[in-house]
């Protein structure tokens, strides 16, 4: 039945003629890929145990029949030649997992292969031999699980769209309203301040000072939300501009630190899509704060580049650096936050040790459209 198997048994060295043959099938039952051979013409004379159990057909049931009946009808025509073809030239085995072949189960079912083909010339003739994995169950998982990422990626898109129109009207809110209201509540202090006639007592005036400074706190506190809320200059200015002046209040902030940004002349009034800004701004943000809080670094570079198809941010310390398995946790210093962001508008972000010292974290978009 397995004539392949039978062809040269007794070059099994050490062993009997016998002996060899329960060898060769043993070792055919126990593959776990599929081994398929063909005669000259294509006709089955080798399936073993793994091959009936991915195709569905007994060995009996395709020995001498066509191979073809393992590939699905539309996928037929031409394949006889093209098997002929391969066996006159002959050479080293060609490699069918380069690209995924179709199978054809005995119910009808299609599944996905990969393997190689071969071509043995044996005193007792010439064949074919196929090796062949079900690769089914793996594609299929894969594709689960892009579409899994891309349901996620969308979800992430629209929850960054929700928050960016959320936060601008906050922002609104906070500066028209509230931060207005402040204003008045001052300027009603001053007001009183300015009418009252009588010299006030030690500790009116203790609580009028305690109540000018609280007001001042108030209206600093509403403008540090709204910087944090609406970064300046982003919208109506750009991603460099607004990276210029988030850095420069960083600077002033932290004086210690050398923080510093290079954009090429080229670049300084380049504009991006919106949502690719933002993202881009918040991940350096976020990257900034981290080798603020977390690197001990005394210098921080931003390095801004790309193309108005492209644009490449670099945000780099030489601070402690990463721990070599931070990329692997989950929400380690923000990494998480970042590569979600990224991911939103197209983008991609990686966190990884610096050269010699410290942190780099990249974020790369590129137009793809």
């Amino acid at each position: 039945m397995n004539t392949l198997a039978e062809a040269e048994p007794a070059s099994t060295i050490g062993c009997s003629v016998g002996q060899a043959q329960c060898l060769l099938n043993a070792v055919l039952k126990l593959t776990p890929d599929a081994l398929v051979g063909t005669d000259l013409d294509g006709r089955i004379t080798l399936f073993n145990a793994a091959a009936e159990r991915i195709f569905g057909h007994s060995c009996a049931s395709v020995q001498g029949k066509p191979v073809e009946i393992l590939i699905p009808v539309r996928l037929r025509a031409g394949h006889h030649e093209a098997q002929q073809r391969f066996a006159k030239e002959g050479g080293d085995p060609r490699m069918m997992g380069l690209r995924r072949v179709k199978g054809l189960r005995a119910d009808g079912q299609e599944i996905d292969l990969e393997g190689s083909i071969h071509h043995v010339r044996l005193p007792q003739g010439e064949w074919s031999l196929v090796s062949l994995h079900d690769v089914t169950a793996r594609l299929q998982g894969e594709t689960q699980l892009q579409h899994s990422r891309a349901q996620l990626a969308e979800l992430t898109r629209k929850l960054m769209t929700q928050e960016r129109v959320l936060v601008k009207r906050l922002a609104q809110v906070l500066h028209d309203q509230l931060g207005q209201t402040l204003a008045a509540i001052r300027m009603c202090h001053e007001t009183i301040l300015a009418r009252l006639t009588v010299e006030a007592t030690s500790e009116v005036q203790r609580l009028d000072e305690r109540l000018s400074t609280l007001i001042g706190q108030a209206i600093a506190q509403v403008r540090q939300v709204l910087v944090d809320l609406r970064p300046p200059l982003l919208e109506e200015q750009g991603l460099s501009v607004a990276l210029d002046n988030e850095l420069r209040n960083r600077a002033l902030a932290a004086p210690q630190i050398d923080i510093t940004i290079h954009v090429p002349p080229s670049l300084e009034a380049m504009r991006w899509p919106a949502e690719v800004e933002y993202a881009a701004f918040m991940v350096v943000r976020e990257a900034v704060e981290n080798a603020l809080r977390h690197s001990g670094a005394n210098a921080i570079l931003v390095d801004l580049t790309g193309s108005a198809l492209s644009l490449h941010l670099t945000v780099t310390d030489n601070g402690v650096g990463l721990p070599e398995d931070a990329g692997l946790r989950v929400g380690h210093l923000g990494i998480l936050g970042m590569q979600e962001r990224a991911q939103a508008v197209g983008a991609s972000v990686t966190c990884r040790r610096a050269t010699g010292s410290g942190t780099c974290v990249r974020f790369h978009w590129q137009c793809l459209s």
